[in-house]
């Protein structure tokens, strides 16, 4: 997994799983086309939303429908990185991204492989919402057994609760416990900064 699945799977754990595999070849618009995406060579935060948008508007609506709430997660994606201090440099690609995508070709969404990954990871969920409720030191303490799972199940696992909190305490208990995780964050984060 590189930086850009990574980023686009922190987002929408579904159409990250539409780059897995994915040849990621430079060009001027973003689009999918046999077998790659095609990126401009733009900063990696407009890249990740760019490959976000492209993905997602090349499945079905039904699919749009399904992940409605996954694209709001990249409207406030880019929402955070134009008030950030790249802002100014990444707006034009993050307000008028239609200039830099064209239509490629039509992708579904794997939802039965999804579904098997969610059946994995789901016990991991179950076993951590009892300790939500413990203080942070205490819960992080008791949340070791997230070093079992791979870089991939750690973003499914915090895909799959919406509570924002919820998400944060999983992340730092993963950063804390999973070292590959906590390598593919510092990767994603390199990247990020350019």
């Amino acid at each position: 997994m590189d930086e850009l699945e990574f980023c686009v799977k922190s987002l929408s754990y579904p159409i990250g799983m539409l780059l897995e595999g994915r040849e990621r070849v430079e060009g001027e618009r973003a689009r999918i086309e046999g077998g790659r995406i095609v990126l401009p060579m733009v900063p990696f935060p407009a890249r990740c939303y760019l490959a976000g948008l492209v993905l997602f508007n090349s499945v079905d609506e039904v699919d749009r429908k399904r992940l409605y709430d996954d694209l709001a997660a990249f409207e406030s994606f880019k929402l955070k990185l134009l008030s950030s201090k790249m802002g100014k440099a990444l707006r034009p690609y993050l307000t008028h991204p239609r200039e830099f995508m064209t239509y490629g070709e039509e992708l579904s969404i794997p939802w039965l492989e999804f579904q098997t990954r969610k059946e994995r990871v789901e016990p991991y969920l179950a076993r951590l919402r009892p300790l939500m409720n413990l203080p942070r030191g205490e819960f992080l303490r008791r949340s070791s057994f997230l070093g079992e799972l791979s870089v991939d199940d750690g973003l499914l696992l915090t895909y799959l609760t919406d509570d924002p909190g919820e998400k944060e305490l999983i992340n730092a208990a993963l950063g804390k416990h999973n070292k590959a995780y906590r390598s593919a964050v510092r990767t994603y984060f390199l990247a990020f900064k350019g």
